[in-house]
């Protein structure tokens, strides 16, 4: 009995707003306070202002990260990416990271070196 009361109280704090714990970051932020986040293109919508939002989700854990492109992006749903990371100067929370830029290619086959 004690569990379900425990996670209704959880629960309860979770919806009300309650503040939550600063989740840790799952990568190793370099020197230059940035990290690199492989990413799948899960969706994108197009905005007012002749831009697009992209929503990735992280490939290791399934984070989400949104961020925004000018209308003649090259990006599509189900790419793989590469996102470049800033940490914000808080390499340990990773709740306040922003997507700096975005790396992929669809012809790399053909790309030579």
């Amino acid at each position: 009995m004690k569990r379900i009361l425990t996670a209704a109280a959880l629960a309860a704090a979770l919806l009300s707003g309650a503040p939550r714990a600063a989740a840790a970051c799952p990568y190793k932020v370099g020197p230059l306070g940035r990290y690199i986040a492989p990413a799948i293109v899960q969706g994108m919508t197009a905005t007012n202002e002749n831009q697009i939002e992209v929503w990735c989700s992280d490939a290791p854990d399934g984070d989400d990260w949104f961020f925004i492109v000018d209308n003649e992006t090259e990006l599509r749903i189900n790419d793989r990416v590469n996102l470049l990371i800033d940490a914000h100067e808080t390499p340990d929370d990773f709740t306040d990271d922003t997507v700096e830029d975005c790396f992929f290619c669809h012809d790399c086959d053909k790309t030579e070196d």
